[in-house]
């Protein structure tokens, strides 16, 4: 039986410098949904690269998440 992973959904969360509390990084997270499931990853980081220039607050991370089904055939 084999699995096939259909990808559902992705999002796009930037994680910027929210400055630094008791010696700990502290970061303030963006998330941006209806991301293409088939977006190329390059793509996915320059738009992020993008967004965060019109940030107040520095870009520290980018992460894309997806939500995938199993789905046995």
């Amino acid at each position: 039986m084999a699995i096939v992973a259909l990808k559902e959904k992705s999002t796009l969360r930037l994680e910027l410098d929210n400055g630094i509390v008791d010696g700990k990084q502290k970061t303030l997270s963006k998330s941006f949904t209806k991301v293409k499931t088939d977006a190329a990853d390059e793509d996915v980081h320059a738009t992020a690269v993008a967004i965060a220039d019109l940030q107040s607050k520095d870009l520290i991370r980018v992460k894309k998440i997806e939500e995938v089904s199993l789905i046995s055939e």
